[in-house]
């Protein structure tokens, strides 16, 4: 009976221990493979190399030094498992463990990350066990969002800019050429709000994009394109040109200094609620000869207190002064300024050979007296 005994408890002894065997396998299996289960590592770490996230298949040895916000980063090195701490430029950024191992760590770089010339340019990684840093750069060119002004010349004043990555700025110059253009001032405000105000110099190009470089690179306007008024035929800047006066219908073209696109000065016109207005210029002698040399008409406008559509005029068009066409329809947005840079070639304004003495912008009512200024009325060469 005894030895019966033995013998059944030596089984049972021999069946919990290959169960015990098992679970130990299993759960060291599981620590092992599964990727939810971070691990945290006992030695102190190191930074190798950093890469991004999808170069891994094509370049397994890559390794970079700098990145734009945004892409997907892996950090690579020993004894990274646990990071408590990832930032960069000293931003705390955000990451998520299941993504960490001894060895790696995938992170996104964030948008919100510092940049600019008063960083340390370092990505610094904490464990539990200490920490360490890598040179790293957040490749951050400059931005630009929005101008004042597209026109510049002769007492129009000084260009501002709003956009990013201003305060590292090193450089502005005319595309193309070594012309430096002034930076004046930088300001950036406690929501990162940039702007940045330049003087630009005289110049014989018609117009000009501007290469602006900071730490990070260099980058052209080619979207913006700054119109050269010294160098264009400017019917009004703080005055009617030479042989040129208000040829409206109703209430006249007014020189005034309440408002301004460039300059000091624009010419105010009430477009009286029901009537057909149509404000205009006129040049009955000498008149302005066709120039095929002309590419645009430019011309800003400040918007009354509801949007309203103009239709351009010309005496030199095939339809005649004072009628309407589609392609020569504009929508002026409300309360702001709007420019307007329209090439010739795309409306029906200048018939060759036709001698161009009154052009202008007409409405249909509108319902209600409405108030409009405008500016920087020229042709451009191109």
């Amino acid at each position: 009976m005894k030895k019966e005994q033995k013998i059944i408890f030596g089984k049972f002894l021999g069946v919990f221990s290959l169960i015990l065997l098992t679970l130990t396998t299993l759960l060291s299996s599981c620590e092992k493979d599964d990727p939810g289960t971070p691990t945290f590592s006992k030695g102190t770490p190191t930074i190798s190399r950093v890469y991004l996230l999808d170069t891994i298949a094509r370049y397994k040895d890559s390794s970079i030094v700098g990145a734009e916000p945004f892409k997907l980063l892996v950090i690579d090195g020993k004894n990274i498992g646990g990071v408590k701490k990832v930032y960069f430029n000293g931003y705390d950024a955000a990451f998520n463990p299941t993504y960490n191992t001894d060895n790696s760590l995938i992170i996104r770089l964030p948008g919100e990350a510092p940049t600019g010339a008063k960083v340390d340019n370092k990505l610094r990684l904490v464990t539990f066990q200490g920490e360490a840093t890598f040179d790293f750069k957040i490749i951050a060119k400059p931005s630009v969002f929005e101008t004042d002004k597209i026109t510049f010349g002769a007492d129009r004043g000084d260009i501002t800019l709003k956009g990013k990555n201003f305060e590292d700025v090193s450089s502005v110059m005319f595309t193309g050429t070594k012309t430096a253009v002034t930076v004046v001032s930088k300001t950036k405000d406690k929501i990162g709000n940039e702007t940045m105000t330049l003087r630009f110099p005289t110049t014989n190009l018609s117009q000009v994009t501007l290469d602006i470089t900071n730490t990070s690179g260099t980058i052209t306007t080619r979207n913006m394109e700054f119109v050269n008024a010294d160098n264009a035929l400017v019917i009004f800047g703080e005055d009617f040109l030479k042989d040129y006066a208000n040829n409206s219908w109703g209430d006249p073209l007014i020189i005034n200094s309440e408002q301004a696109y460039a300059g000091k000065k624009s010419l105010s016109k009430s477009y009286a609620g029901g009537n057909w207005h149509l404000a205009a210029f006129s040049n009955w002698w000498p008149s302005l000869e066709y120039n095929a040399d002309y590419k645009y008409i430019s011309f800003a406008i400040k918007g009354a207190s509801v949007p309203i559509d103009l239709w351009i005029q010309s005496d030199a068009s095939k339809v005649g002064f004072g009628e309407f066409t589609d392609k020569n329809k504009i929508t002026v947005a409300a309360n702001v300024w709007n420019y307007y840079k329209i090439p010739l070639a795309d409306i029906d304004f200048w018939s060759a050979g036709k001698v161009l003495k009154q052009f202008g912008w007409r409405v249909k009512g509108p319902d209600k007296t409405q108030v409009l200024y405008f500016d920087d009325v020229m042709f451009i060469k191109k």
